[in-house]
């Protein structure tokens, strides 16, 4: 009964973060604005000086000198504009300015005497625009790139963070450029006015603030919209709220905007700081030819205390941009419907929280398609599946309608049909199920990778195999023998199949195939039957895993033990490791075949494991897999004699992930190396290498191994002292 609800909560979960999906709720999301927009009306204190085509035709092509600019910029501040926003970049020089214009005319003598009488009239000196942003609210225009930028990031708001550093969940820039330091020196703001659009490049959410600088440098600019709020509400630290402050917490982000407060304005975010707009659309009353504020011909108080943004809605600019709602608007069209969202008390937002409510929604909803499909007939079941979908479309309508909340109806919807047709199927196929549940049974005692070859290909069926280069691993519990000595037969069984649970899960989500299980040790190998390129560093980190998973189960068993009343030991396993070419394949009798490997290789790594008692390490490996493992930090044992081997071997232990690499782990390498140097070539004296090298936090961990480096040398010594002619 629950596979169909396993199959859909699994389907939810891809489906969660795929791009299909969220354009498909963008599509639902938007037709909701279009059944119920904001509602705009001329009280709302935002409006847009439009640089429109007449403006243009009545005032001349863009760009405007900066003497009409700043006209136009000093009339708004002589109306009482609360906030004078420009959405435009005044990152140039104004080529009207008479020393842009002397500089393009030709070097002549008239050029000099002109450029002389102008600068004895002061005509050269001063900026008109920076002048009049000087003694206006004005916030200035600033464009984030990644491209370098000489001048590193200004920012006139500084962000108050309340909880967790905010910007590594806020959009990510190198650099930004900026106004004219003459014009961003007078401004009282400046703000972002780069736009992220989603992947249909339609702008429904607009960032709140963005990282720009090196990562662990950035610093936090305000979008242009923000910046209008804070200099209208004349404060000058907005403040940003993420999570772990307070009560607020994340749900399924490490880090999330909660939401960021501005003066009065409280701005609820997505986890990335993103406000989502509820978009009103293009209202004329909205807008204010530029020409005629310039002619003095306006209401004042249609300026009066309210926020006015410079931007243009001439074709010829190209400033155009797609929304929910139109498909083109001017771009400045967005960041007064920006402002407008807030002011107005919207609060249009997608939770990060939602994602569970949803999945909730496809649990219990699965549940009861499952049930229903199992107790009613087809057409019903399907009925009543077709009035969940309509149910669960009509919440998330409402949701949008009445508590500016987004829910998702499309994973619900597309894992409740997913879940109707697997239980639909499964009806029918009951008795193929029970049928598989018999082959599932003998899975249990045969690989189960093994058991999907046999079935596609039944001719392997038969004894034989391939010589394939391997990585093996055998583990062992130490002392096993006494401690299966103080318990029962079923105590014995519990504790092996506590161990090799979990043991068996690690090697198998690494690639590992299962040889067989010797009481309590388990052999396994990688890069059979199946191909695993890099099969040595698969093996490390499952020994790895295995050694880090040991204290959870030791846990365990000693709570179970107390509980009992029975006295626990600790575990510790010991794990070797080797890399070589081992016959894979099928073997045994004609009457019974296992599916396993033979050969010098595994008797070596059989030894090693042995050879981690007597090291005084968990994990020990050859130098074969040393050389094929990448990622990972090894330790040098030195030489070792292994039982059945005619020579010496190199052998190592393994120690950790390569990237626990530091100036400490150098150290200690340095000081290891001369014991190791100390013990095989006689490169000065054991004993003070040893010394060192144990007091390093490193080295503590290997006491056990450099006491028998010890024991060894001093016995040497006293059997030298005991042969004719010894000191």
């Amino acid at each position: 009964m629950l596979a169909p609800i396993v199959v859909g909560l699994t389907l939810a979960s891809a489906l969660h973060t795929s791009d299909l999906v969220q354009r498909l709720n963008n599509l639902v999301f938007d037709q909701y604005q279009r059944w119920q927009p904001r509602q705009w009306t001329g009280d709302l204190p935002v409006r847009v000086a439009d640089i429109d085509d007449t403006s243009l035709e009545k005032i001349g092509q863009w760009p405007w000198p900066r003497q009409r600019i700043a006209e136009l910029t000093t009339k708004l501040a002589q109306a009482g504009a609360a906030a004078i926003v420009f959405d435009a970049l005044f990152s140039e020089e104004d080529r009207y300015a008479p020393r842009q214009m002397l500089s393009r005319l030709p070097d002549m003598p008239e050029r000099e005497a002109l450029l002389k009488a102008m600068q004895d009239r002061n005509l050269l000196d001063g900026d008109p625009l920076a002048a009049a942003f000087a003694n206006a609210p004005v916030v200035a225009a600033t464009a984030l790139t990644d491209l370098p930028v000489s001048e590193p990031p200004e920012v006139k708001a500084t962000f108050v963070t309340v909880g967790d550093d905010p910007r590594p969940a806020l959009p990510q820039f190198a650099n930004m450029t900026m106004p004219l330091l003459q014009l961003r020196n007078a401004a009282k703001g400046l703000g972002v006015i780069n736009y992220i659009p989603d992947l249909d490049q339609v702008v429904r959410r607009v960032p709140v603030a963005f990282a720009v600088g090196p990562k662990d440098k950035s610093i936090l600019v305000p979008s242009l919209g923000v910046e209008a709020l804070r200099v209208a509400f004349q404060t000058d630290t907005p403040i940003l709220k993420t999570t772990n402050s307070s009560s607020e917490k994340s749900f399924g982000d490490s880090t999330a905007i909660v939401y960021a407060k501005i003066g009065d304005a409280v701005l609820p975010t997505e986890a990335d700081g993103n406000v989502r707009i509820h978009f009103a659309g293009t209202h004329a009353g909205r807008r204010i030819p530029a020409w005629k504020i310039i002619a003095g011909e306006i209401d004042p108080d249609e300026v009066a205390g309210r926020i006015i943004l410079i931007g243009s809605s001439a074709n010829a600019l190209a400033d155009l941009r797609a929304t929910p709602l139109e498909p083109v608007v001017p771009g400045v069209e967005i960041h007064a419907e920006f402002i407008e969202h807030v002011l107005s008390g919207s609060q249009l937002v997608r939770l990060d929280w939602a994602w569970a409510v949803e999945t909730l929604a496809v649990l219990f909803g699965g549940l009861l398609i499952t049930f229903l499909v199992r107790k009613l007939p087809p057409l019903s079941a399907s009925a009543a599946v077709l009035a969940l979908l309509a149910a669960g479309f009509t919440l998330s309508w409402q949701s949008f309608a009445r508590a500016d909340l987004l829910f998702d109806p499309i994973i619900p919807g597309a894992t409740w049909l997913a879940v109707h047709a697997i239980a639909t199927v499964g009806v029918f196929r009951r008795t193929t199920r029970e049928r598989q549940q018999v082959r599932a049974a003998f899975s249990r005692y045969l690989s189960p990778v093994v058991v999907e070859q046999l079935a596609a290909d039944p001719s392997k069926l038969r004894l034989g195999g391939d010589m394939r280069n391997v990585t093996i691993l055998f583990s062992d519990v130490r002392d096993f023998t006494s401690r299966a000595e103080t318990m029962s037969g079923a105590g014995v069984v519990r504790f092996l199949n506590a161990l090799h649970t979990p043991l068996t899960d690690i090697v198998m989500a690494r690639g590992g195939t299962i040889d067989k299980y010797i009481g309590d040790g388990l052999m396994a190998f990688w890069n059979a039957p199946l191909d695993i390129p890099d099969h040595a560093s698969a093996a490390c980190h499952a020994a790895l895993s295995m050694a880090a998973a040991i204290p959870a189960i030791d846990s365990k068993l000693r709570t179970e033990a107390e509980s009992e009343g029975r006295e626990h030991r600790p575990i510790r396993i010991g794990i070797g490791l080797n890399t070589g070419d081992a016959f894979v394949g099928n073997m045994g009798s004609e009457q019974r075949f296992d599916y396993s490997i033979v050969g010098d290789p595994v008797n070596v790594a059989a030894r090693l494991e042995t050879a981690t008692k007597e090291f005084g390490v968990p994990i020990v490996v050859s130098q074969a897999t040393r050389d094929a493992a990448k990622g990972f930090l090894f330790v040098d044992l030195g030489l070792a004699g292994l039982k059945g081997k005619a020579s010496q071997m190199r052998v190592h232990a393994l120690h950790s992930y390569a990237d626990a690499a530091d100036a400490d782990w150098e150290t200690f390498s340095t000081l290891h190396a001369k014991v190791i140097a100390a013990t095989e070539r006689d490169q000065g004296r054991l004993d003070l290498a040893v010394e060192r090298a144990s007091a390093h936090p490193v080295g503590a961990t290997y006491a056990s191994f450099y006491a028998r480096l010890l024991s060894h040398e001093r016995q040497t010594i006293a059997d030298d002292e005991m042969k004719p002619g010894g000191s």
